[in-house]
């Protein structure tokens, strides 16, 4: 976000038209301005929708494992079924935090704190990042650095 003014200045052209992407006639400006930050708008609410749904999918994958995994240990049977209801509860909960990870990382970016460039990263390295509740150690693809980086709505 704060490279786009000083584009604009070298483009010669405004913010709303960068957004655009067309040159914008004067009368068209404030519907073109209200249009954009609608987009912008809708795009950071369902960045929102889908973090919350990451975390019911992973929560109910875990939910749905568990009463597998605790009826293969409280109960006596054969040991070839145990072992299907644990393999089962644990394929359900690997599956739930796989599709709960592909949502959260497609939700928006993440911004490097050095050179401040909005990225998208690889699945393996979104995977295996450590992570707060908001940020995530990774690489950044401009500047190289690997530091925790800010999850932000928009891309």
């Amino acid at each position: 976000m704060s490279l786009l003014l000083p584009l604009c200045r070298e483009l010669d052209i405004t913010v709303n038209e960068l957004l655009a992407g067309e040159r914008v006639a004067e009368e068209d400006y404030k519907k073109k301005a209200e249009e954009n930050m609608m987009n912008l708008v809708k795009e950071a609410q369902e960045s929102r929708k889908k973090i919350i749904l990451s975390a019911l999918v992973a929560a109910l994958a875990i939910l749905a494992a568990l009463p597998l995994v605790v009826v293969a240990g409280a109960l006596e049977m054969e040991t070839w079924l145990r072992c299907l209801l644990i393999g089962i509860g644990l394929v359900v909960v690997v599956l739930g935090i796989i599709i709960a990870c592909v949502l959260d990382r497609d939700a928006g970016a993440f911004e490097c704190p050095e050179c401040h460039e909005w990225f998208v990263p690889e699945m393996g390295a979104y995977i295996m990042g450590p992570h707060t509740i908001t940020k995530r150690k990774l690489r950044c693809p401009k500047c190289g650095a690997v530091k925790y980086c800010r999850h932000v709505l928009t891309k």
